[in-house]
């Protein structure tokens, strides 16, 4: 009974350490993936496996410059859907996305396509789901690997 009860007490233990650890990475990166972005200090910062899913909701003010940022898991493709109501505003893998351009605020146009990030300004007000799946390697072995995500939300003054 102590075996069980000390083990249940160091897992929890160890994913509360692996939690905070997750935010502090996704903290002191936070800023260059956001540049000229500032934080609003809301974000999300799972710990995650391959093949997983993590949605985050949002309000967005109209008129209101922001940028959405998904960093973390680097070994892995992030599929990014974001979504009004049942309609996307944006999706970074798939035929949509490849036909797709993006102006980023300093005046860059790029490919949407594999894009970890997305700028806009909303003309009204908008309840976002930001849905993020970590795409697993084809092939690979049945051992998930794990690591920490960043959803990051960003506004310019």
């Amino acid at each position: 009974m102590k075996k069980i009860l000390f083990l249940a007490l160091f897992t929890i233990l160890f994913q509360l350490t692996a939690k905070s650890q997750c935010r502090e990475y996704i903290e002191t990166i936070a800023e260059s993936e956001l540049e000229p972005y500032i934080l609003d200090g809301n974000f999300l910062s799972p710990v995650v496996s391959e093949g997983e899913t993590v949605t985050l909701a949002r309000t967005f003010l109209a008129g209101q410059s922001y940028k959405i940022a998904v960093c973390g898991m680097d070994m892995f493709a992030k599929e990014i859907t974001i979504t009004e109501d049942k309609t996307v505003i944006f999706k970074n893998f798939g035929k949509d996305a490849e036909e797709k351009m993006m102006t980023t605020s300093d005046g860059t146009v790029l490919p949407v396509s594999g894009l970890n990030f997305f700028e806009f300004t909303p003309d009204h007000t908008m309840n976002l789901k930001i849905k993020v799946k970590i795409t697993p390697f084809e092939g690979g072995s049945s051992l998930k690997l794990e690591g920490c995500l960043g959803i990051l939300v960003g506004f310019q003054k």
